[in-house]
């Protein structure tokens, strides 16, 4: 199964990496292949008795692997095919459309509107084929002061109310998705694809329009519509307990998982100390919330609740608080929206829980396998994720290092099912221990994602040891139980709580701030090739290997490449000229073998967003550029000088000129 699972992994990252897609009658072929070789192995480990020699299991896993990577490729293939034929028609762009629909998502603030998912449900407009139309749309509802500010007029209406679940007939204006096409940069087209989204575009708020748009039902029961309801229920008590709070965004986050409204600056001095990964649902968060309530009914369960019912003799308490953590996990995991972590350990404590429920010890490794394959299966585009690689990379060095099935079963049944003792000896040695525990987990994460966080970041922070060794339980173990209490405690408790999470929010803020400003704060590199990749992750798998394992810190020099490359020049008498993709404006990157310019920044998107952020910062780092000989800006319009924000000559600066 591992090597099935693999397989099929590798098939899907493969695919990703193709220009084009194959034809249904090729890759029926190619599954009629994948069922021929599985009937060959078959056939061949049935003829005779196979002994399990080094080369019987090897062929049997090669072959294991290429059924699997072909059921890979079939698979992501068929769900893309699928996905790119739910897109609108050429001809339908950029017209008006009167649609009826649910509003499927939670509204998003912008600085223009609100954003919203949209699932058509009839088309009114005639002469329009409904096939023609994509089931499901990415839509903007702009304020009318931002519509009439682009067309010169000054009036302003207030924006009308839009909540998930609601029912409208609006007039839309569609496009065909389109993002920017550039090396190391975000690809837009791949996350709408993913969310199975056909189209964007924006509801017409102008006086004809207005007569059109109406909202036909307050909601419409599903359970999408339900979970997406109580999202925005939450965000609104944690938004209204802390009007004008600058961490607000951040108890979101936590919370149910939405980051749109961070500010830029904050993910800047997050990604610089190394803590991004907990502003958002992880793990160790789900892990926490379910091991807490299995916890609480393992005890109450054992006692029958404190009434005379026997409860035990019915049904283990074992596995009652097993269920129960799995079914937290679940709910917590919905109100998150099912991010990559969140999947890959909402389905390792099901797992768990169906292994504690029927008694049998789970493979750490068949756990971790098994949540690839759901993963993969439920999201082939997964593999384009930076979180994906983390996560899965993370808790599978964990287990590589903690060095038997056994202890890891035990160690999860522990976190899930024990009760606190009361003697006070064993706790403090329990405490010594977990603290152990946690702080040789930190040092396994940190040493063993060195290499994926180069190829991935560019860089590496070297302040993130300190900065975690503190974030990590202030976050875990403070600001985020405060922040689910407040936000379903009642008023006025709830709205104290989040006052108090706040606060040490605030505070752990200002620390990671001072951290993130010096200039040694971050180690950046180019990113690596494939090779330079693979043997510095070999050799951070030698550095983590079991005590006795000969030379150790040996494997620290397989870095050396990876860490010494720098950024390439063209030759002497050459010159080569790069002209990123920016929308609408320009940006072009001109080298000589000794200087480098860039000529014009691109527009500004935003006031949080720009292409100097967005594009042209994410390539130069990438290519290892981090200071320029020259910048020249042909003139002021806002879509040739909207990126000049990131030139500075202070400590977080992402570009500097030399001389400033």
């Amino acid at each position: 199964m591992r090597s099935t699972v693999i397989g099929f992994a590798l098939g899907i990252l493969l695919l990703q990496q193709q220009s084009s897609l194959w034809s249904w009658p090729a890759l029926i072929l190619l599954a009629c292949l994948a069922g021929f070789i599985v009937l060959f192995y078959c056939a061949w480990s049935g003829s005779t008795q196979r002994t399990q020699t080094a080369v019987n299991v090897a062929f049997r896993c090669t072959v294991l692997c290429i059924v699997g990577g072909i059921s890979g490729w079939v698979w992501a293939s068929g769900v893309a095919i699928a996905g790119l034929a739910n897109r609108l028609a050429p001809e339908l762009e950029e017209r008006d459309i009167t649609v009826i629909g649910v509003i499927t998502s939670l509204p998003s603030q912008v600085e223009y509107g609100r954003r919203f998912q949209f699932s058509i449900e009839r088309v009114l407009t005639e002469n329009i084929n409904p096939v023609h139309v994509p089931k499901k749309v990415l839509l903007n509802f702009y304020t009318t002061h931002f519509q009439d500010r682009l067309t010169g007029h000054t009036q302003d209406h207030d924006l009308i109310t839009l909540e998930p679940g609601q029912r409208w007939k609006f007039n839309v204006r569609l496009r065909r998705p389109h993002g920017l096409a550039n090396p190391y940069g975000f690809d837009y087209e791949v996350w709408l694809l993913e969310r199975g989204i056909g189209a964007t575009g924006s509801v017409r708020n102008d006086e004809r329009s207005k007569e059109i748009n109406q909202q036909l039902n307050t909601f419409v029961w599903s359970l999408n519509n339900c979970i997406e309801w109580a999202r925005g229920k939450l965000r609104d008590r944690i938004t209204a307990a802390l009007p004008d709070q600058p961490y607000a965004p951040v108890l979101v986050a936590l919370v149910i998982g939405e980051q749109n409204a961070i500010s830029q600056t904050d993910w800047t001095v997050f990604a610089r100390t190394g803590v991004s990964h907990l502003i958002a649902i992880s793990g160790l968060h789900i892990t926490l919330l379910s091991g807490l309530v299995a916890q609480i009914i393992f005890y109450l369960w054992r006692r029958s609740f404190f009434t005379s019912y026997q409860l035990p003799l019915i049904l283990p308490a074992q596995k009652v608080a097993a269920v129960a953590g799995a079914f937290t996990a679940l709910i917590y995991v919905a109100l998150a929206g099912f991010g990559i972590p969140a999947q890959r350990t909402l389905i390792m404590i099901i797992v768990a829980a169906i292994a504690c429920w029927f008694d049998r010890i789970a493979s750490v490794s068949g756990v971790l396998c098994l949540a690839l394959a759901a993963v993969l299966l439920i999201d082939p585009w997964a593999v384009m994720a930076p979180g994906f690689w983390l996560s899965f990379s993370a808790v599978g060095f964990l287990f590589y290092v903690s060095l038997g099935q056994r202890e890891l079963h035990e160690t999860s049944s522990d976190e899930l099912l024990s009760a606190t003792s009361t003697n006070l000896t064993s706790l403090k040695n329990k405490l010594l221990h977990n603290l152990r525990q946690a702080t040789h987990a930190q040092y396994v994460i940190t040493l063993g994602l060195v290499p994926l966080t180069l190829l991935l970041f560019s860089q590496i922070s070297l302040v993130g040891p300190i900065a975690n060794a503190i974030a990590i339980p202030v976050v875990t173990f403070v600001i985020t139980p405060c922040a689910l209490l407040g936000s379903v405690l009642p008023h006025p408790i709830g709205a104290w709580v989040l006052l108090f999470a706040n606060l040490i929010l605030q505070q752990l803020g200002e620390l990671l701030t001072w951290l993130s400003q010096f200039d040694w704060a971050v180690w950046q590199a180019p990113r690596p090739d494939i090779g330079m990749f693979l043997l510095a992750l070999l050799g951070a798998g030698w550095c983590l290997a079991p005590q006795g394992w000969p030379l150790r810190w040996a494997g620290v020099l397989t870095w050396l490449p990876l860490c010494l490359s720098g950024s390439v020049y063209p030759q002497a008498k050459e010159f080569k000229v790069t002209a990123l993709d920016v929308g609408q404006g320009m940006a072009l990157l001109i080298e000589t073998a000794r200087h480098r310019l860039l000529y014009d920044t691109g527009p500004a998107y935003s006031p949080e967003s720009n292409a100097g952020i967005s594009v042209i910062s994410p390539y130069l780092k990438a290519r290892g550029v981090y200071q320029l000989d020259g910048l020249v800006v042909s003139h002021s319009d806002t879509d040739h000088s909207g990126g000049i924000g990131i030139y500075t000559s202070s400590s977080q600066a992402m570009l500097k000129l030399r001389g400033m």
